[in-house]
């Protein structure tokens, strides 16, 4: 599959499935942004997506919004919010099923997101994740149920101890713990 082709399938599949979006062209790469409501777990009940269509590959990213991003910038807590992400990054595996109590297809592990604060001095919360095009076109559905489901809800099950730490609600020990029994269903 190429670019183009995969560009094609994938607003199809917004357009069907009424995932508002749009696109654009963001230094040279085409683009397509979306932004998920009724998260309420998230600041502003909101994910944001967005999909960079590169020569081989997809780069898929989800984050908070502005508000998420000025909570990161103004916590005292970003050492520990680094502990986390570790934590998270080594345990978390987000797995994709289909609404349809899996007559679609079999629940799999398809892509590990990593969540992380971006480095350009803004702050972002991002989950992102690199799909090469071969694999698109191998679990298609599968991918866009991934980017547009699996991983906003993970990141809103992952809002609560993210924020939670930043505003100092949860100590690191307690975040971690939260992400074992909550997220992962340890007991």
């Amino acid at each position: 599959m190429d670019k183009k082709k995969a560009y094609d399938k994938i607003t199809r599949y917004l357009k069907s499935h009424y995932i508002k979006y749009f696109c654009d062209i963001y230094e040279n790469t085409e683009q397509i942004n979306m932004a998920y409501n009724g998260y309420p777990n998230c600041p502003d009940n909101t994910i944001e997506s967005c999909i960079f269509f590169h020569s081989n590959c997809m780069e898929y990213r989800a984050y908070f919004t502005n508000l998420g991003a000025e909570i990161c910038r103004n916590s005292s807590c970003r050492t520990e919010l680094f502990r986390l992400f570790n934590f998270i990054n080594a345990m978390v595996w987000p797995c994709v099923t289909d609404v349809y109590a899996s007559n679609l297809y079999h629940p799999s592990y398809l892509y590990t997101p990593r969540i992380y604060m971006t480095e350009d001095g803004c702050y972002d919360i991002t989950a992102t994740i690199v799909i090469p095009y071969d694999f698109y076109e191998v679990a298609q559905l599968e991918t866009e149920d991934y980017l547009t489901a699996c991983i906003p809800e993970l990141m809103d099950n992952l809002s609560v101890v993210i924020f939670g730490l930043l505003l100092e609600q949860f100590s690191i020990e307690e975040a971690i713990n939260f992400v074992k029994t909550e997220v992962l269903n340890e007991k």
